[in-house]
């Protein structure tokens, strides 16, 4: 069952994420597109949600390949 989210927008959650752990290890409080704002103190949770939208990102990619027939092509 398809959530209707594209891979753009699984993207652009992770990589805000991403700059969310960059903003705390410098010692800044980052503030999501939801409201939530993180602090050095959130980094473990910052790191999850990170691989969570790693792993959005992958699911829709994979699931997006497949439906297209397009298969990786092993080196030999």
């Amino acid at each position: 069952m398809s959530t209707g989210l594209t891979l753009e927008e699984a993207q652009m959650r992770y990589r805000e994420y991403l700059a969310a752990e960059q903003a705390v290890l410098l010692g800044q409080e980052y503030e999501l597109s939801n409201g939530e704002k993180l602090k050095r103190e959130n980094l473990d949770r910052i790191r999850k949600g990170m691989q969570y939208w790693e792993d959005k990102c992958n699911e829709i990619n994979s699931k997006t390949s497949s439906t297209l027939g397009i298969y990786p092509i092993g080196l030999k």
